[in-house]
């Protein structure tokens, strides 16, 4: 009788062969990193001047002891000039890998950016002789030329303000540090200063005595607040706010998001907001994009994600939402199935396990981003001709 063969086992020399293609592979990319390069190697040209981010085909994945983990498989979308872009999806889904891969805070060496451009139309580098805006490949950037951007023109508002915050040392101590790096010729009083007027911005009634305050004296909506005035320190032109709401009581979300918007207005910069919440994405975004396995399987205004959804997936999401005239007895709606295992990923669409309007094209190659209107993309077999959806 022949031994059963367990689907999930690795063997001793599978093992080695991963580890060894792992540390081959870790230290080309963390080569490719640390290289010094001329300018002209991670220059390069937006395809839209009214963009001020531009991701195409981004691939990031994590080297680990059973296989590459694909996070993010081919990501596609543009964040405009002064807009709100809401990212949504299940957990694991790459919302916040994206996210990381954009400031380059991968963790590192086992993720790494492997594919794909990210676009930023800095200010620092003008046009080309065209007259095209010219624009950073962040996914090609030395690190020590990230430092020039990071935390001044890109900025990131983290998931839990106690973890992001230094417990060691005071609210102004940090919020000072922030305009020492990026403007060293600043005085300590003019730092102060500074940093007391941005947590005024912030909404904090007493910035002075918050200014003197540890992490740990304050609440978790005072400790946000913080992390949105250290964030806005360097007038950056894209702010990413990865769950800036999570921790927060409802009443205290609400403000948090409205200070958000405030200052996106007033500051004239783009935001990034990632977030379970489909009711904060309603309520705060411009445009939506829906992601699932690490791809982006939707996206268009809120208004088109909302009213007219088309990919089973960015239903089911909406159909799982509570709402007030839910009937309390009944259970809340969950999409069946499990999200696939990014080690062995399909070479079909990703959710047609999942899915209730499979059809037989489901079978086949992953479905292409199929145009619906100027705004509105969707990558599904159902909208291509001539499907019909199995019984």
């Amino acid at each position: 009788m022949e031994k059963k063969k367990y689907k999930n086992y690795i063997s001793i020399s599978e093992s080695r062969k991963i580890i060894k293609h792992n540390i081959k592979q870790m230290k080309h990319y963390e080569a490719l990193k640390n290289r010094r390069k001329e300018p002209s190697e991670y220059t390069t040209v937006m395809r839209d001047d009214n963009n001020i981010i531009e991701i195409d085909g981004l691939k990031t994945c994590f080297f680990t002891d059973n296989g590459t983990v694909m996070s993010v498989n081919g990501v596609s979308f543009d964040i405009p000039k002064n807009k709100i872009v809401g990212v949504v999806g299940e957990s694991g889904c790459g919302k916040s890998v994206t996210s990381l891969s954009i400031m380059q805070l991968v963790q590192a060496p086992q993720g790494q950016v492997v594919e794909g451009e990210i676009r930023f139309a800095s200010d620092a580098i003008g046009r080309d002789n065209d007259g095209r805006k010219l624009a950073y490949n962040i996914a090609k950037m030395p690190t020590r030329e990230m430092y020039n951007i990071r935390g001044k023109d890109i900025t990131m508002i983290f998931q839990e303000p106690m973890t992001s915050l230094n417990p060691v040392f005071t609210i102004g101590n940090q919020l000072d540090e922030v305009s020492f790096v990026h403007n060293p010729e600043i005085s300590k009083e003019d730092a102060k200063a500074y940093s007391i007027e941005l947590l005024k911005k912030v909404g904090i009634s007493m910035p002075e005595h918050t200014y003197k305050s540890y992490p740990h004296e304050l609440s978790g909506g005072m400790r946000q607040r913080v992390m949105i005035a250290m964030a806005i320190a360097g007038n950056p032109k894209l702010i990413i706010a990865d769950e800036p709401t999570t921790a927060l009581d409802v009443t205290i979300q609400a403000q948090i998001l409205e200070i958000l918007k405030d200052l996106q207005r007033e500051q004239g910069c783009s935001v990034m907001l990632i977030t379970h919440d489909l009711g904060v994405i309603a309520e705060m975004a411009d445009e939506v994009v829906v992601m699932y396995a690490g791809k982006v399987i939707e996206r268009g205004t809120a208004h088109e994600i909302f009213h007219n959804p088309m990919h089973p997936y960015t239903v089911g999401l909406q159909k799982s939402k509570p709402l007030i005239t839910s009937d309390g007895n009944e259970p809340l709606y969950s999409i069946p199935g499990q999200v696939p295992n990014p080690i062995n990923l399909p070479d079909c669409c990703y959710f047609r396990n999942r899915c209730n309007k499979r059809c037989e094209a489901c079978k086949g190659k992953y479905p292409d981003m199929i145009k619906v209107s100027d705004t509105h993309y969707v990558s599904c077999h159902l909208y291509a001709e001539g499907e019909e959806v199995e019984s």
